[in-house]
């Protein structure tokens, strides 16, 4: 049996027109097909045609668009992350307006016809894990929300308009990895909780979206006991595998997770490639070593049986030609998207002389457009970047001036946890600082309690709030750390 057919290998779009020859020996083993991770729109599309070209069967071309084209290929258009979706969408009480649904549509319309013109027919998303856990490293701002009805509902929303216009929509991480305080790029999370809670919680998304018509799910790098008491991963579990398909009554193909993760436990992944296929899965995602991993399984052909890849073909999306989309309008609508998104608790005037404070936890240069953005409305503001692990020095802390504290924290993977540098640092400034901006998680501010003024520059604010003695700190929550989100903060002071 050739079992490249089961296996989707990773493909480095900046590499693709150097290493195309073995890219196109991939094909010719009989691969079934590609992730894809950054590179330019045109010249990957122009690769992803000619490899096409060359496949005996219609290759998976899949990749994490979690947030649009431009996430992975330059050219494409970025949008901001789940969250900030569901928050621009709908209000406090789970209502959302005709209009505003037409928007978020149009969002999910835009990736899947962006992501067409490149050539991709398969998308690692949507998130249908819950944040349950405020201290989830990976998850967090990748998840519509915090319970189960708002992210099944954009889920559902954004699998029905993907698979509506020709792109594969893939349901992830089940059985759901929202309730951790571990990244399973890393090593194996595990969740606790029992059969009834998961039923009623992380499981109501993946319920909703085999409903829906989701035509992929991928199988988390998760320790579920309650589903599998052995302590192996649910990705390579084949009670697992039977329970979505004999509870939720899923028929469609099932993926892992990325098989170069330290989800995947104590095994290798040559070994855990094969756990998974014996288990029922369908496809497994990105191992190392393709060649070595195919070989290994066919060394081990004879100790178990496979299901065929081929019967789940058919299911796949239709990528057929399209014309150039509109990527000046998407990004307007990005545009849009993002400054809806955007959540200030309390109010603010901030005088002419401010001090910008940014803690960069990404050690990127973080906040040089929200810099700019902020010269041009105060020309004597003076700012100051701090990177991880850099000590804090208190001495540029100008009295005088009120401070704005901008926190720059991506979550991506491998990273794991904010670390103490900007947790302590966060505890630092909560004394001085009038305003917080989150760029990434908005738990990060939800620790921030409101400060006793009992500071004299405060005074006159305090008064006019008619809150003496109590002055609260503002709290702007943005979500993402875009050009276009650093400028949309800027322009609410």
């Amino acid at each position: 049996m050739n079992f490249y057919k089961f296996i989707i290998a990773r493909l480095n779009g900046k590499d693709i027109e150097k290493e195309f020859d073995y890219y196109l020996g991939l094909v010719k083993k009989g691969i079934a097909g590609f992730i894809v991770f950054g590179g330019e729109l045109n010249t990957v599309r122009r690769g992803i045609s000619e490899l096409q070209k060359e496949a005996d069967e219609r290759l998976i071309i899949a990749s994490d668009l979690e947030q649009g084209l431009g996430q992975q290929l330059e050219g494409g258009t970025v949008f901001p992350p789940a969250m900030a979706v569901a928050k621009a969408i709908q209000n406090s009480k789970f209502k959302i307006q005709s209009s505003k649904l037409k928007i978020l549509r149009r969002v999910f319309k835009a990736v899947a016809i962006e992501a067409r013109y490149a050539g991709i027919n398969t998308i690692f998303a949507p998130v249908l894990d819950i944040n349950t856990n405020p201290k989830n490293p990976i998850i967090s701002t990748r998840a519509f929300g915090e319970d189960p009805e708002s992210v099944s509902f954009f889920g559902c929303e954004m699998i029905k308009t993907f698979q509506s216009h020709g792109i594969t929509a893939c349901g992830k991480h089940f059985p759901g990895h929202g309730d951790t305080e571990t990244d399973s790029h890393i090593k194996l999370p595990k969740i606790k909780k029992d059969i009834k809670a998961l039923s009623k919680t992380e499981l109501a998304p993946f319920r909703n979206a085999v409903k829906a018509g989701v035509k992929m799910i991928m199988m988390g790098h998760l320790n579920v006991p309650a589903i599998d008491q052995s302590g192996i991963p649910v990705s390579l579990s084949q009670k697992a595998v039977s329970y979505l398909r004999s509870k939720l009554g899923f028929k469609g193909i099932v993926i892992t997770d990325a098989m170069n993760m330290g989800g995947i436990g104590r095994y290798s992944e040559e070994k855990a490639a094969l756990m998974a296929l014996a288990a029922g899965v369908n496809i497994i995602l990105h191992p190392s070593n393709p060649d070595k991993t195919a070989l290994y399984l066919a060394r081990q052909e004879n100790k178990f049986n496979l299901r065929r890849l081929d019967s789940f073909r058919e299911k796949l999306g239709c990528v057929q030609s399209v014309s150039v989309p509109d990527f000046a309008s998407h990004r307007r609508l990005s545009e849009k998207m993002t400054k809806m998104a955007i959540k200030v608790s309390g109010d603010f005037s901030v005088k002419k002389q401010p001090l910008l404070i940014i803690l960069d936890d990404d050690s990127s240069d973080s906040g040089r457009v929200l810099c700019s953005a902020l010269k041009q409305k105060y020309d004597a503001l003076h700012c100051v970047r701090f990177k991880r692990d850099e000590a804090l020095t208190f001495s540029k802390l100008q009295k005088h001036r009120d401070v704005i504290t901008a926190v720059f924290s991506k979550t991506k993977a491998w990273k794991g946890a904010p670390g103490n540098w900007l947790i302590h640092s966060m505890k630092k400034l909560m004394k001085s600082s009038d305003v917080f901006i989150s760029f990434g998680s908005p738990y990060l501010l939800d620790n921030i309690r409101d400060r006793i003024g009992d500071c004299p520059r405060f005074t006159d604010r305090a008064k006019r709030s008619r809150r003496i003695g109590t002055v609260p700190v503002v709290k702007i929550y943005a979500y993402w750390d875009s050009d276009i989100c650093q400028k949309a903060v800027a322009d609410l002071f």
